[in-house]
């Protein structure tokens, strides 16, 4: 009895360890399903979709939708309906002449009509010809092509700040991992200066100076982790995700690597695709659409309409004694502007204006994304020439890396020596990163000033 104490004593902590264990394994095994991995064109895809910016610009072309439909709404016919009861506490009365008076006992004001009277209406109109509502209809459709720009615009816009905050992501990841492996480094020339001084083969001040390269790297590790939290946290926003989500990134920056070997020699001159310019184009549009919409003014109106009227009197309420008059009106209705103090000659001229000053700004903003595509293509060339003077740098620094230890290690190098290379080979690694991070955010703003980055557009 008291063997089987002992062993329950012994197996009960063993059973709830291992309940423990299993639970905390599923837990993590959830966790690690509930991770997104993330690749560039997914990250587009989900920004396009989720972020609340889109949304709005989206919103925005239903919302002009709309505004259309009413528009052409004023070519269908309308039709209002009317009704009215009066009581006449004092009825109206009607003056008559003295000769007329004569035959109503010589009273010169005879009353008229009755105590009650009801009336209803039903009225249909319709436009014939009315050239400003033509017009107005070409105007809404110049509206939903600005709406529809708009909305492109936004997504252009949209598309290069996730690729650079991606990229970024993919810069801060490359650098937390070169910190890693540099201070990975430092501790295994650590240990192997230690094993030699407890050899009597190094000096102690080696193994001291040694440990303090250690110490010394262990912020910058956290700084470099912080910073890919940071900018983690950065692409979340821009893709609406949840701030507690797990992402990882199925990249990095050598991936991209082709597109540096792909760079355009020359940049592009046609910027016809351009945000901007197009912008201006529906612009252009609308003021013309403006100026016909005004000068429309000037035309006449036609309508049709038609009226049917239900109405009766009475001194009483006896309703079912009541007889209902039923008066159809049918008719044209022609309006013709003669003269409006010039109002719309002016209204003219502001819109000629308008046009004017948008040939002005036209020729700026050509100006100024000629010079931004320029700009974006030497940044993209310097940053290539930066990648592969890089390359070659990180390979001579991991050879220096090797020689310096093995000449530390037979004696004839100086921890110094070591210590110059190591801090060598990670400044050429982080350059490294720093160049194809330089080279794809460059490309991205080449990409958005020309206006190709949109999926799905030539």
């Amino acid at each position: 009895m008291t063997q089987m104490r002992s062993l329950g004593k012994f197996f009960l902590p063993l059973v709830i360890g291992l309940l423990v264990f299993s639970a905390k394994t599923m837990a993590q095994e959830e966790a690690g399903n509930d991770t997104l991995y993330l690749s560039i064109d997914e990250a587009v895809e989900i920004a396009l979709s989720d972020n609340p910016g889109i949304k709005v610009a989206d919103k925005e072309i239903t919302k002009v939708d709309y505004s259309r439909k009413e528009v052409w709404a004023g070519l269908i016919p309308s039709v209002s309906a009317e009704g009215s009861y009066n009581r006449n506490v004092k009825k109206p009365v009607m003056f008559l002449s003295e000769d007329m008076a004569a035959g109503f006992g010589g009273n010169t004001t005879i009353e008229i009509g009755s105590d009650n009277s009801y009336s209803g209406a039903i009225t249909a109109a319709m436009p014939l010809f009315n050239m400003s509502l033509f017009r107005n209809i070409q105007m809404t459709e110049v509206q939903m092509e600005s709406a529809l720009e708009s909305a492109r615009q936004s997504r252009i816009n949209m598309i290069s700040e996730v690729k650079k905050a991606y990229f970024n992501c993919l810069l801060a990841n490359d650098s937390y991992n070169v910190m890693k492996r540099s201070i990975r480094n430092a501790r295994e020339n650590y240990d192997n200066i230690k094993r030699l001084y407890e050899q009597g083969a190094a000096a102690e001040y080696d193994v001291i100076r040694s440990e303090v390269q250690v110490r010394n790297l262990e912020p910058s590790l956290t700084e470099a982790r912080n910073g890919r939290e940071v900018s983690v946290l950065m692409l979340k926003i821009l893709l609406g995700l949840e701030r507690d989500m797990p992402v990882k990134f199925k990249e990095d920056l050598l991936t991209f690597n082709q597109l540096i070997e792909t760079m355009p020699p020359a940049p592009q001159q046609d910027i016809s695709n351009n945000s901007d310019i197009r912008q201006l184009n529906v612009q252009e549009l609308q003021l013309d659409k403006q100026f016909d919409l005004t000068r429309a003014q000037r035309f006449p109106t036609l309508s049709a309409f038609v009226n049917f009227q239900y109405q009766t009197q009475a001194n009483h309420f006896r309703f079912n004694e009541y007889e209902w008059a039923k008066p159809v009106v049918a008719g044209l209705q022609l309006q013709v502007p003669i003269f409006s103090g010039f109002s719309k000659r002016y209204q003219e001229k502001q819109v000629e204006i308008s046009m004017e000053q948008l040939s002005f700004q036209r020729e700026n903003v050509e100006r100024q994304v000629s010079v931004s595509v320029l700009n974006a293509h030497s940044q993209m060339e310097a940053a290539a020439e930066k990648v592969e003077s890089g390359k070659v740098g990180v390979k001579q620094a991991e050879r220096g890396y090797k020689i310096a230890q093995t000449r530390y290690e037979t004696g004839v190098g100086t921890l110094l020596e070591l210590n110059d290379a190591e801090v060598a080979l990670t400044q050429s690694q982080l350059n490294l990163n720093q160049a194809r991070f330089e080279f794809l955010s460059a490309r991205a703003e080449y990409e958005k000033l020309l206006g190709n980055s949109l999926p799905g557009e030539n």
